[in-house]
């Protein structure tokens, strides 16, 4: 881990193409979904330069809307981060982001995402001083440059409801 900080962050609308799969599903059924988002989602996305924010790189958005402990399902949305209201295109889906304080891991090299580097934003996070809830409103992956191996990105999100205190 390069570097670990806590950033404002949105509003956004994040629009993509969602898939749910069971967490633990083989590395190469997500590396394919990100390839086929990268082949169809972006170039679309890429069209509604009006809407593009600072935030323009590829991400595949990670949520838990229909997780449970039956059926652990995760889901995982490649796109981008846009302009709040910006028109949704037919067959995309979209998440509001309203503007919330979010953890920002980054990687170095070949790094590749693991369940520590969630435990690590969390417990940096509560270093710094900010209580937070166990449930992550969202998790990103965040790819910089084309990364055609998959599972490799540059920098992590972690969006995290806070504490009731």
């Amino acid at each position: 881990m390069d570097k670990f900080e806590i950033i404002k962050f949105g509003p956004y609308r994040f629009i993509g193409k969602t898939a749910y799969l069971r967490s633990g599903a083989p590395s190469a059924v997500w590396e394919a979904l990100f390839k086929d988002g990268e082949d169809w989602v972006l170039p679309k996305l890429d069209e509604m330069n009006e809407y593009a924010t600072d935030e323009t790189h590829t991400v595949a958005l990670y949520n838990w809307d229909r997780y449970d402990q039956k059926e652990s399902l995760l889901g995982y949305c490649v796109g981008r981060f846009m302009k709040p209201d910006t028109p949704v295109p037919d067959n995309f889906d979209f998440y509001d982001i309203p503007e919330i304080l979010v953890g920002k891991s980054f990687l170095s090299g070949e790094s590749e995402y693991t369940n520590g580097l969630c435990n690590y934003g969390r417990e940096n996070a509560e270093r710094l001083g900010h209580k937070l809830s166990k449930s992550p409103l969202f998790s990103a992956e965040v790819f910089t440059k084309p990364n055609p191996n998959g599972g490799n990105f540059d920098w992590f999100y972690e969006a995290f409801e806070p504490n009731e205190s």
